[in-house]
């Protein structure tokens, strides 16, 4: 009987880890079907193959500063904003996102924790921030299919009440009539939230990454961020690599990861070119 219960249990997050669509006849359960384990880009996995994501902008500054550096590498990221603070000059630079190339995708209305919402809330500000991306995808004149969605800091699942897993499978089928969300974490993590990282550190941890070996990270140390250095000794040599555009040093750090990119034959690939981000045989038109 414990067998039979492990193999029910595990089939779901099995198949939730082919494609990171949450599985349409399967009911997340809070508290239990959380982590990020289950969504890294394994197909990535030992290829020397990378995807670059931003997090938490646009920013004023620095991701035009990003969208430049990009521009001279010809390389193709993927960027989760937040929609509540966009005001014009943030809307244009979204817009320059899109018609660059790079994909524009959702980090939820603001940077709250979603575990700290209620359903209605995060069900509301959730849908109200897919909506403001495809208007600004009309307002640009380019059209992504279906949406990438990350949550914020990475937390959900843990609400007693609701698990955000089947929110997002509502919302889904209301606003395209299939499962077209594909839900977003990634594989390795370069700490450039980190309030002491430097660009350096933030390079050495992709590389540590890529290569093993040492790796800068920082912990919450009685209420204090404290920064340490952990020992990667089995690299994933690939995935998705989480960046923030709304700090100075990672814009340079993003300069000396495209640097070693490019001296190391690490391929630099865009999101919706990885196996588990694909949207094949899905229709996925906005409703």
């Amino acid at each position: 009987m414990k067998f039979a219960l492990f193999i029910l249990l595990f089939i779901p997050l099995s198949r939730a880890s082919i494609k990171h669509f949450p599985i349409d006849d399967y009911d997340y359960r809070p508290g239990h079907d959380v982590g990020i384990k289950t969504y890294q880009a394994f197909s990535l996995h030992r290829t020397n193959k990378i995807v670059l994501t931003f997090d938490d902008g646009p920013h004023l500054i620095q991701t035009p500063k990003i969208l430049d550096l990009l521009k001279s590498y010809n390389v193709k990221a993927t960027f989760f904003i937040n929609t509540a603070p966009l005001n014009q000059e943030k809307l244009l630079l979204a817009h320059r996102i899109l018609k660059e190339g790079h994909i524009l995708a959702g980090h939820d209305y603001n940077h709250r924790d979603n575990n700290k919402e209620d359903e209605d809330l995060f069900r509301r500000e959730f849908l109200l921030s897919l909506k403001d991306i495809k208007n600004i995808e009309k307002e640009a004149g380019v059209h992504q299919k279906g949406i990438y969605f990350r949550f914020p800091f990475g937390y959900y699942g843990e609400n007693p009440h609701y698990h955000h897993l089947n929110v997002i499978k509502d919302v889904s089928h209301e606003i395209y009539g299939e499962n077209c969300i594909n839900v977003s974490f990634w594989d390795i993590d370069t700490k450039d939230w980190g309030p002491t990282m430097s660009s350096e550190e933030i390079a050495q941890n992709v590389l540590a990454h890529m290569e093993g070996g040492w790796a800068p990270t920082v912990i919450s140390e009685n209420n204090k961020w404290k920064k340490i250095r952990i020992k990667i000794k089995n690299p994933p040599q690939g995935g998705v690599i989480l960046l923030h555009d709304t700090k100075k040093e990672t814009f340079h750090g993003t300069k000396l990861i495209l640097e070693m990119a490019k001296e190391k034959n690490w391929e630099i690939i865009p999101l919706n070119k990885v196996k588990e981000f694909s949207f094949k045989n899905k229709e996925c038109d906005y409703k």
